[in-house]
């Protein structure tokens, strides 16, 4: 892997940037693109007045861009470095179907394999839903139940296990296999199956088999663990115009697989080359292909992330986005919880990825816009 030389980079209006690591990128397009995006970047956020962010672009086995931005506390001086460790929300999801690929591929598990194979005591309100439900179904949020069933009992700390109790009471809306809603509490439901099927946590299991290999040194998957790291950034909403310091929310760490990963930009760069292809002896193409092959549409999402209107197609596949953008396979997450944003992208065709960690709760428009450069770059590039 090759890095850029390290530098240093001034930010106004009391944002500074540290740590920016340049690679010179092997195509000039992609320089010239990445160029103009640090500009954009940095006048965004200091628009914004943004509390700190962290950015990391790959392509192929290359970090081409690796920045960071600001403060972790506001108020207080200590920057945000790329060994900064952020809450990553709802990108812990695409970890849940890789490790899980994994299990496939070792022929523990099985895409369709019933979840009551695993867990017989589980029970849903229908027992047709009980019965049919499987692991593709979990990973690719297509269970039948409602849009975010029981998350309000994550956000009130209500224990996992109770939760998953009270599925059985949960209405079965729809027919399993045949409806997209997006979910958390069920999602991380395939940590239990990990753990019935292997006898190791999902957490044991996760460090092993992807932080280790993956040298994802600042990786971690609870509240305790980012709050004891020194080196970890702090969540901030906006208040009256202001943004203000938060607590780090106890609610999603229960749901572990859906929304549970602490990590860096350096962590998050690792797990790109992974997704690229860079290390196929630990993830391997046939496993990202599992992953980001379409399997229900959601055409709703395509109103989202400002796409400029060059995604014509939205799936979900099992832990992954995947849209047709700009006739491109376009493999996208995005995760959102208390004071923090964080967007992850990648263009298998192109290898080339990018991801962006937020430690405060802004609309996330700089993954969207790097696409958007990249491949318009008439329109971007013709004042440099």
């Amino acid at each position: 892997m090759r890095l850029f030389k390290l530098c240093f980079l001034p930010l106004w209006f009391g944002v500074t940037t540290t740590n920016a690591q340049f690679l010179q990128a092997p195509l000039p397009h992609l320089s010239n693109v990445v160029k103009q995006y640090d500009q954009f970047v940095e006048q965004k956020l200091t628009e914004l007045k943004a509390p700190g962010a962290a950015i990391a672009i790959v392509q192929g086995d290359s970090i081409v861009y690796l920045k960071c931005f600001g403060v972790r506390e506001l108020g207080k001086f200590d920057s945000i470095t790329p060994h900064t460790t952020f809450r990553i929300a709802s990108l812990s999801k695409g970890f849940a179907a890789v490790l899980t690929g994994l299990l496939v591929q070792d022929g523990v598990l099985n895409w369709d394999d019933p979840v009551i194979k695993y867990l017989p005591n589980f029970a849903l309100k229908n027992d047709t839903h009980t019965q049919n439900l499987t692991i593709r179904h979990v990973l690719s949020h297509t269970t039948g139940l409602p849009s975010h069933t029981y998350d309000n009992l994550l956000e009130a700390k209500v224990p996992y296990p109770v939760i998953l109790e009270q599925l059985k009471t949960a209405p079965c809306v729809w027919p399993v296999g045949q409806s997209y809603n997006y979910q958390n509490v069920i999602y991380s439901l395939i940590g239990e199956v990990i753990k019935s099927a292997t006898g190791a946590s999902y957490p044991e299991l996760l460090k092993r088999r992807l932080f280790l290999p993956l040298k994802m040194r600042d990786a971690s998957m609870t509240r305790e663990a980012l709050l004891s790291n020194p080196n970890h950034a702090s969540p901030h909403i906006r208040r009256r115009g202001k943004w203000m310091l938060t607590e780090v929310s106890e609610g999603y760490y229960a749901a572990a697989p859906a929304a549970g990963v602490n990590a860096s930009i350096t962590d998050m760069a690792q797990w790109l080359r992974a997704l690229l292809g860079d290390v196929p002896t630990i993830v391997s193409p046939q496993l990202i292909q599992d992953v980001s092959t379409p399997v229900i549409k959601t055409r709703r999402e395509l109103r989202r992330y400002h796409w400029s209107g060059r995604a014509r197609h939205a799936y979900y596949g099992l832990g992954w986005r995947i849209f047709d953008y700009a006739d491109t396979k376009l493999v996208f997450h995005s995760g959102g919880v208390r004071g923090y944003v964080s967007q992850i992208a990648f263009l298998p065709e192109k290898q080339l990825g990018i991801v962006v960690l937020l430690n405060a709760n802004i609309e996330n428009i700089f993954v969207s816009t790097f696409l958007d450069m990249y491949f318009s770059s008439d329109k971007y590039l013709s004042n440099l």
